[in-house]
């Protein structure tokens, strides 16, 4: 159960569609196409190089786990970063700590290598993907297993579970809007959708009241869990995730925004 709870709190954690699964709609009746919306403004990001965001995971009143991201500009492309470690009641039952990274081009916006050094009480997980779009493949080397796996590529651009936050973030958006997300994770394409229900002005935890953009994540295709997620981010150029509501088949996970650092 450990295990699943943190791949879940994790890909959550970062926007991703991978934990908002459902059963894929009948192939008899296909999905209504989602409108296509203006790229991200790569020149005019809302994250500065060097940014910190530190999240804390609640289940109920009971800490579960704290996360802290960070954005480095690497000139070609950006690298996000993210340590994990599990927190008090988990912590006693099921420790855990973990290092993500991704790797994202600038132009096009696509991921072209993630990967994960993973210690839980029982196993160790080290892999690494990246992906070859011309070829249409991607490359996983799973280190402790000693194994190599390639599976196709269908799309021209993708996103891991590593860059879902910064994705969500990088577009301008109103009430409405929608966007679809696609997600290589296990081998298979994962895709979500993401809509901008509202703005609002709600305070959340130390944060005070303050126009907040509310975006709802569902699954559509190539996951099987059930859920959604309910993410808050800031109305204005900093587009801030403050709070967000991840509900699956364990309860309900409150994540918030503790601490933000940027570089002096």
């Amino acid at each position: 159960m450990f295990r699943t709870l943190f791949i879940l709190l994790l890909t959550s954690l970062m926007g991703g569609p991978l934990v908002l699964a459902a059963p894929a709609p009948s192939p008899a009746v296909p999905p209504a196409p989602v409108p296509s919306l203006p790229p991200a403004d790569m020149g005019h990001l809302p994250w500065a190089d060097g940014e910190t965001l530190t999240y804390l995971v609640s289940w109920t009143a009971l800490n579960a786990a704290q996360g802290t991201f960070s954005a480095h500009n690497k000139g070609d492309h950006w690298e996000f970063n993210l340590e994990l470690a599990s927190r008090g009641l988990v912590d006693e039952i099921y420790p855990f700590t973990g290092y993500f990274w991704s790797l994202l081009a600038a132009a096009p916006w696509r991921s072209i290598e993630y990967g994960e050094y993973r210690f839980e009480y029982s196993r160790t997980i080290k892999e690494r993907t990246r992906i070859d779009y011309p070829g249409h493949l991607a490359t996983r080397e799973m280190w402790g297993a000693g194994q190599t796996k390639t599976f196709p590529i269908a799309e021209d651009s993708i996103d891991d579970v590593g860059s879902m936050l910064y994705h969500l973030r990088a577009y301008a958006w109103k009430p409405g809007d929608k966007r679809t997300l696609y997600v290589y994770e296990s081998n298979s394409e994962k895709q979500g959708e993401a809509e901008c229900q509202a703005r609002e002005t709600r305070a959340f935890g130390s944060w005070p009241a303050q126009p907040l953009l509310r975006i709802m994540a569902v699954p559509t295709v190539g996951t099987h869990h059930r859920g959604h997620l309910l993410l808050w981010m800031t109305d204005d150029a900093r587009h801030l995730p403050l709070h967000a509501e991840l509900d699956f088949r364990y309860g309900t996970f409150d994540i918030d925004l503790v601490k933000t650092s940027y570089p002096k």
